[in-house]
């Protein structure tokens, strides 16, 4: 881009230097031609004697030729400036392409980023949706198992109870039968908890693992979300960006046409200057040639040189008849040549004849336009005298002026300390507006997260609880099922014991080895201990999710007293706001009024300054001797009126301009007239101090004519974002607003 930049612009600034160069060298050959000439010029014409014909040239340097015959130089600064202008905004707009093409390669990358990582996330997605889906089957085979060893511990509770019957029908015969089916009930019993307790803990892991899906799940959901965010607003980002890049080319099209047209323009431009200029040229060097044809024309020496020319060709044209006459007979082609050469003689005696009474016309010419030019330059210097005659008076008049201006100054400055307070404490009051606004705007999205927390955390603590329920659930179903296996063991070890001593009797003795007791004992326990602390994790849970809850809904509860309070202040800004506002319309609309005011008295001075002028223009030069013989009473009858009116113009006060307060421009005072207030009222003091609490303003008012004593007189103060309208009590005004708690 910038090698572009380079090559637009050299060839410009070579152009325009170029023919720069062109204008000074053109203007130092025509001093050289004829700057020479000039200075004979000026040496003639101190020896011109009277009677003698004024040979001198009308003009006597080339700058009298020059506005002689117009300016041919052809000065354009217009149009040599929109040359470069049109480069720069050209460049301007190369160089506005340029980044905006870079952000749009900087937003495809990051539109290729996030696709990118969008299909990473659908990836994932994927993944985590396979996981759920194994997890679900899982779930359903470890359901399936679980449902397989409850219908087991069933079937091994129907075998006991039957065995238990037999047993009570006739003990003697089904002893060896019965314990065989209690090894077995036994082993199955084990094997039973066993799977039970693999279930359990396959649950456990499911549970685990499908939370860790459920959560994988939705932080892909929320990273597909995002990434969808930032193409969607890479995608109008970037259609932003080709609307400009397009807007910007069709400017920079139109730029282009528009400095190839002013180019063209330029050229024509300088082809009517350089036929103008040539044409110049050819006039100068005419009348030169004329001047100096004249010169030699009218001096007595060329006169007699073409007498004795005339002599001689008369001699010569008696010996060529002689010689003619002599041979007529030997060469009659040598005389038809020597009479065409004589025909030829008499037509340029005839043409130098006609030359000369053409010139003589000319000089005649010439002395008539140059009493008409000492004429003319005698008028224009009557009229120069009259005019510094009256410039004199205007620039008594102007100093007069400024030494008043200084005075409104000085007021102007002191004034205007007063409204740059005033513009900063309403600048101040607007930042705290804007400042509580934001504020509010992030209170208002951190109670809606606030409340998307509370409703995903209520949702959590729903499913949670469902699974508790789910758990104890299962558990009193473990533990119901583990107090009915202890029953029917103490059933059948009471039976057993009642066997025992019944078999006793007859001899017959049934043992249980110890170790096999305390397993069994062991596992009892175990089991116990496995529920309780099942039951005591389930219920800390419960506890630590209430106390989530708890703290979700205090902060709630926070934030929305937050919310309120700022919804509060931002209601009271806004109505400062357009107090504020109201104040501003009304102030602005007496300041039109009290500006149109001035603007007619302004009119209506500049009218009389004008008319006194013409007057004074008007006068004659005798009258302008009369003014050059009383010039200081005159001045002291200026002095006179200068001060009457300063008299009553230290009765106006002048207050500052307050729109420029609202608009925040302080430079409107400097390019405008002061507005007179109605009332008339001065600052004599202004004193202002946090304008929330009160401002004082004292005012001196004073009285300018017998028709605005009738009027009310009003004087606006802002504080407080509110305006008080204020009536004079004899000469002083206090203001203290409402006291603010």
């Amino acid at each position: 881009m910038p090698a572009n930049v380079e090559i637009f612009a050299f060839p410009c600034l070579i152009i325009w230097k170029w023919k720069n160069k062109r204008t000074v060298l053109e203007r130092e050959q025509i001093n050289k031609q004829y700057g020479h000439e000039d200075r004979q010029n000026a040496t003639d014409n101190s020896k011109v004697e009277v009677g003698e014909i004024d040979t001198s040239a009308p003009f006597q340097s080339v700058k009298d030729a020059v506005s002689l015959f117009g300016e041919f130089s052809g000065e354009k600064p217009s149009i040599r400036k929109a040359k470069p202008h049109s480069a720069e905004r050209v460049l301007a707009k190369e160089t506005q392409l340029h980044l905006a093409q870079k952000e749009l390669n900087k937003l495809k990358e990051q539109l290729k980023n996030a696709e990118t990582t969008k299909a990473q996330a659908l990836v994932e997605l994927d993944k985590a949706k396979r996981t759920v889906e194994d997890l679900n089957q899982k779930l359903t085979t470890v359901s399936e198992s679980k449902e397989s060893a409850v219908k087991a511990t069933e079937a091994a509770k129907n075998q006991a109870k039957q065995l238990v019957e037999a047993n009570t029908g006739n003990p003697a015969e089904t002893d060896g039968v019965w314990k065989q089916d209690m090894e077995t009930g036994k082993q199955q019993y084990t094997t039973i908890i066993v799977e039970l307790d693999a279930v359990k803990q396959e649950v456990i892991k499911t549970r685990q693992d499908c939370d860790a899906s459920l959560e994988g799940k939705a932080a892909a959901f929320k990273q597909a979300d995002e990434a969808e965010q930032v193409a969607k607003a890479n995608m109008e980002r970037a259609s932003e960006l080709s609307k400009e890049i397009s807007a910007v080319q069709e400017s920079i099209g139109q730029v282009k046409l528009a400095s190839e047209q002013s180019q063209q323009e330029q050229a024509k431009l300088y082809a009517e200057k350089d036929v103008q200029r040539q044409a110049y040229k050819a006039t100068l060097e005419e009348s030169a040639k004329k001047l100096f044809a004249l010169k030699e024309a009218f001096d007595p020496e060329l006169t007699r040189n073409l007498e004795a020319q005339l002599a001689e060709t008369v001699s010569e044209i008696g010996a060529v008849k002689k010689e003619m006459e002599n041979a007529r007979a030997s060469d009659l082609d040598s005389v038809k040549t020597v009479t065409l050469e004589l025909d030829d003689a008499k037509e340029s005696l005839h043409k130098v004849a006609e030359e000369e009474s053409s010139l003589r016309n000319l000089v005649e010419s010439l002395k008539r336009e140059l009493e008409n030019v000492k004429k003319e330059h005698s008028e224009m210097k009557e009229k120069e005298a009259e005019t510094e005659s009256i410039a004199g008076n205007l620039h008594v008049k102007l100093r007069k002026s400024k030494s008043e201006l200084e005075a409104c100054l000085a007021e102007e400055s002191k004034a205007r300390g007063a409204s740059d307070e005033m513009i900063s404490t309403l600048h101040q009051l607007s930042l705290e507006t804007e400042t509580a606004r934001q504020e509010a705007e992030e209170m208002m999205k951190k109670a809606e997260e606030l409340k998307q927390e509370a409703q995903a955390t209520k949702s959590a603590l729903e499913e949670a609880e469902k699974k508790l329920r789910v758990a104890l659930e299962e558990a009193e179903e473990a533990k119901v099922a583990e107090a009915k296996a202890l029953d029917q063991i103490k059933i059948l070890a009471e039976r057993t014991n009642a066997a025992r001593a019944s078999t006793s009797e007859s001899g017959a003795n049934i043992t249980i080895s110890t170790e096999e007791f305390e397993a069994l004992s062991r596992k009892v326990e175990e089991s116990d201990t496995l529920a309780e602390m099942k039951v005591a994790a389930a219920m800390a849970q419960v506890e630590a999710v209430k106390a989530s809850e708890q703290e979700a809904v205090k902060r709630l509860e926070a934030t929305q007293k937050e919310i309120e309070e700022m919804k509060a202040a931002t209601e009271a800004a806004l109505k400062r706001a357009e107090t504020a506002e109201a104040a501003k319309r009304a102030v602005e609309g007496e300041l039109r009024k009290w500006r149109e005011r001035d603007q007619k008295k302004a009119a209506e001075a500049a009218s009389r300054i004008l008319a006194e002028s013409e007057m004074s223009s008007e006068s004659s030069p005798r009258q302008y001797r009369i003014q050059k013989q009383n010039p200081p009473q005159k001045i002291n009858e200026g002095g006179r009126k200068m001060e009457k009116e300063k008299s009553s113009v230290s009765k106006k006060a002048l207050l500052p301009n307050l729109s420029g307060i609202f608009h925040r421009k302080k430079n409107q005072i400097e390019g405008g007239s002061l507005p007179i207030f109605q009332g008339r009222s001065l600052f004599d003091s202004f004193v202002f101090t946090r304008p929330d609490l009160w401002c004082k303003y004292e005012y001196m008012v004073e009285r300018e004519r017998e028709r605005e004593r009738e009027r009310e007189k009003h004087v606006y103060a802002f504080g407080g974002g509110c305006v008080y309208i204020l009536r004079p009590v004899e000469s002083k005004f206090l203001l203290f607003p409402p006291s603010v708690e």
